[in-house]
């Protein structure tokens, strides 16, 4: 069984840049049947940043457990996914529910019915993952990638091979021009 994690603890870039480098294989951009090891609901804060977040692990195939295994050797949970409830991101929200429920038959979860969320009942569910990478520096400046959740969808398209892999997600590196042009022989700008 899967240890409870406290989702309210982040970690430093050393151990994601650990995990990372310690892995005997790292984890592809794919597709992937994942288990929802925990959910939380995350409802104490403003509308704009509620959310339902979930702690996954790999279910199925040849990296089932990748994420447990990482959580045992460096103490901290890997791939994290967000349903928010900010209006804007509602047609992906609807659209997670509904694959859960086509994942997961007999399952009934409706976030927006009477009597408040009970996230608890997606606790084990299977959910399809599509895993893509993203680019960000790390501490010493040098140029990684991470796993990032792109997209959930029905465990079906995952195990059918219906669902596309995204281009790694480039850092928008910031660029600063500083530049100023002198008045006059000795004039400062300032």
């Amino acid at each position: 069984m899967a240890q409870i994690l406290d989702l309210s603890k982040r970690y430093t870039q050393e151990q994601i840049e650990a995990a990372s480098q310690n892995d005997s294989f790292e984890l592809p951009a794919d597709g992937y049947v994942c288990k929802i090891i925990q959910p939380v609901l995350n409802d104490n804060m403003s509308a704009d940043k509620a959310n339902i977040e979930l702690m996954l692990d790999i279910a199925e195939g040849d990296y089932s457990g990748y994420f447990q295994n990482m959580s045992d050797r460096l103490g901290f949970w890997g791939l994290r996914g967000w349903m928010s409830f900010k209006e804007s991101q509602l047609p992906n929200f609807q659209r997670t529910c509904v694959a859960l429920c086509n994942s997961n038959p007999g399952l009934r979860f409706n976030p927006f019915a009477a009597g408040g969320v009970d996230v608890d009942i997606l606790r084990g569910k299977l959910i399809g993952v599509v895993i893509g990478k993203e680019e960000y520096r790390n501490n010493s400046g040098d140029l990684r990638e991470k796993n990032i959740v792109y997209r959930f969808i029905e465990v079906d398209k995952i195990r059918n091979k219906k669902f596309k892999v995204p281009e790694t997600k480039k850092l928008k590196e910031k660029v600063f021009n500083v530049s100023f042009t002198p008045t006059g022989k000795d004039e400062v700008p300032w």
